[in-house]
């Protein structure tokens, strides 16, 4: 049989098999000190924020509920399938599960199983958010092997749904208090007198029931009368590791991560660190992180403005390389200070990136100069240009008027009268 030169079907299928079994093993290889996050639940809401400025965390997304968005669930479910792992090693490739209202009925038992597995592993993470009111959410996690591995009572908090206390506050009806439970190691305790647990913040909460055995590290207070007070963040030993649950609400406004998104990024990174064996942080260290990131944006808004007036001067024709020779150095020290970020030496970042900030300014003075230089080339040749249009303009003018000798004259006509 003939062989047409082009890949059969079977062919194509076999090798687009091959790299989406690749994509789960590249996102979770580990990179310097990077936390890699996988993130199963629904498209918006609050965790989805917890990558969007911390160096130290990457976070893949597995889509699988899309809470006010028009999306078919078939359209979820292909997604689901595309971005979770194909088996356990892979899976293990990540450090930290977040499971942040997922639609389980998406996952095979197997891929359940696997789940479990990776939350009973040694220096794995997993961060559970469950509560839902939606039947879509709450029925296949009761019959999932994952309820079991979570520190938060799940049927406790449906009747408690049943009940009508499943839920504190709503939009414009009150907020949720917020309270360390004191003598726990220091994972939460650094950030107590922030805005992270100001009771102008969380305007939903639902109770994340703790199971016979869990530790409580925070708790909800001046709650309904019938509950005033239950627990917000639970955590128990499973397996060789800690898994952790919690019940505030993350929502879908940016707003909850506007007023505390910063803290709460390293209240969980402090999670991490503390169920891995590592050294939490302390708020000096918090507040040297904030320091630092200010710088990494404030960089990066520099480079942005610097491409942006170059490429006008490149497309005029100006020289750019003085410009762009300056601002390397100022990536080399970028580049050196995200490494001592990672390394968690935020001493020596911040030192690198006010030289590197400097530098960026020196650049972006070189480029505002070949800018301007550029331009005055422009104005002179459009002066020159507009001169000698008006010049020519006037000598025509000249010729037309003053040397009209040259012409026959003519007398005026005028309409006969009647």
């Amino acid at each position: 049989m003939l062989h047409s030169g082009y890949p059969s079907s079977i062919d194509l299928l076999i090798a687009l098999a091959l790299v989406l079994a690749l994509i789960p093993t590249c996102a979770g290889a580990q990179d310097g000190g990077i936390m890699e996050s996988l993130l199963l639940g629904d498209i918006a809401g609050w965790p989805n924020h917890l990558g969007d400025d911390e160096p130290a965390v990457d976070v893949t997304l597995v889509p699988c509920r899309a809470f006010g968005q028009d999306l078919s669930d078939e359209y979820l479910q292909r997604w689901s399938r595309i971005y979770f792992p194909r088996n356990l090693r892979q899976l293990l490739g990540y450090e930290v599960l977040f499971l942040a209202r997922p639609r389980l009925s998406f996952f095979t038992i197997l891929q359940q199983e696997m789940m479990v597995d990776f939350m009973g592993t040694e220096d794995r993470v997993s961060i559970a958010y469950p509560l839902s009111h939606y039947k879509e959410v709450q029925e296949p996690w009761m019959n999932s092997p994952i309820s079991d591995a979570v520190p938060i009572d799940f049927d406790r908090f449906v009747i408690a749904v049943q009940e009508g206390l499943g839920q504190w506050g709503s939009r414009g009806a009150g907020y949720t208090k917020l309270e360390l439970v004191p003598g726990m190691p220091p994972v939460f305790s650094p950030f107590g007198e922030t805005e992270a647990f100001s009771n102008a913040i969380y305007e939903q909460f639902r109770p994340a029931y703790a199971r016979d055995g869990a530790r409580i590290w925070i708790k909800a207070v001046e709650g309904p009368p019938m509950e005033p007070e239950v627990p917000a963040f639970v955590s128990w030993g499973y397996g060789d590791t800690e898994a952790w649950g919690f019940g505030i609400q993350p929502g879908i406004a940016r707003r909850h991560w506007q007023e505390a998104g910063e803290w709460w990024e390293m209240m969980f990174l402090n999670i991490c660190y503390h169920t891995r064996g590592e050294e939490t942080l302390t708020f000096d260290e918090a507040l040297r992180m904030m320091a630092v990131k200010s710088s990494f944006s404030d960089y990066g808004n520099s480079v942005a403005m610097f491409h942006n007036i170059v490429d006008f001067v490149f497309r005029v024709g100006a020289n750019t390389e003085d410009a762009e020779s300056v601002l390397t150095e100022g990536d080399a020290l970028h580049g050196e200070a995200m490494g001592d970020y990672l390394d968690r030496d935020y001493e020596a970042a911040e030192e690198k990136m006010d030289r590197a900030l400097t530098v960026a300014a020196n650049a972006m003075k070189e480029a505002t100069e070949a800018k301007n230089r550029a331009l005055s080339w422009i104005y002179l040749s459009e002066w020159m240009a507009t001169t000698s249009v008006v010049m020519i303009s006037g000598v025509v003018l000249w010729w037309l008027m003053v040397k009209r000798g040259l012409y026959r004259e003519i007398s005026t006509t005028e309409l006969r009268r009647a």
